[in-house]
């Protein structure tokens, strides 16, 4: 239920302050407010070996939220296949103008909910109580760099970001924190991805 009402919460979020306008001539341009403002790709992360999804500007230059679907294939994973349904939120620190590119450090964090043969939400009663967490919810934390390049001339693609992440689980993370066998540099992963404005 907790799950729910979060991604419920990010959607209603995403609806309310996701196309915010000032001026009247915007508006009549302005698309509604559900759809997308790109469309994402992203080659891991954290979030599935591959995944895609659509994202919406929240604020112009201040934060970004996105819904992806990412999966594992059998190859990668050497289990079933994984399947993950993530929201994903990005913050730029600042943006620097360099040229006709803008650069921005960003950061953020996502909320992942794998949906398979692999995860459960509620302990599975061959376990005792307490022996393990459940493990079908995880949360990611990452920064990285984003450069964004705007297409004046094209009609059918308005802009494209491409960023590098570095990021890492929050149950990697614990157990870097409390564990000795845990080195904190082996709980980093990186991804690369795009953003592509249509």
């Amino acid at each position: 239920m907790i799950i729910r009402l979060f991604f419920w919460g990010q959607l209603l979020i995403m609806s309310t302050y996701g196309q915010i306008v000032t001026s009247t001539k915007l508006e009549q341009n302005k698309p509604a407010w559900y759809i997308p403002d790109y469309a994402k790709m992203q080659f891991a992360g954290n979030i599935g070996f591959l995944s895609f999804g659509v994202g919406y500007e929240i604020f112009e230059n201040g934060w970004y939220s996105e819904l992806l679907f990412g999966f594992v294939p059998e190859s990668v994973s050497e289990v079933k296949k994984i399947h993950l349904i993530t929201i994903k939120n990005t913050f730029p620190f600042f943006t620097k103008e360099v040229g006709d590119f803008t650069l921005s450090p960003i950061y953020g964090f996502t909320a992942s909910l794998e949906t398979g043969n692999n995860s459960f939400l509620k302990l599975p009663n061959k376990y005792p109580d307490g022996y393990y967490i459940t493990n079908a919810v995880h949360f990611t934390l990452f920064i990285g760099v984003s450069g964004h390049k705007n297409f004046v001339n094209l009609k059918t693609i308005k802009g494209i970001d491409l960023y590098f992440e570095l990021g890492t689980v929050e149950t990697y993370l614990w157990y870097a924190i409390t564990s000795k066998e845990v080195q904190l540099k082996d709980v980093f992963s990186s991804a690369i991805g795009v953003n592509i404005y249509l």
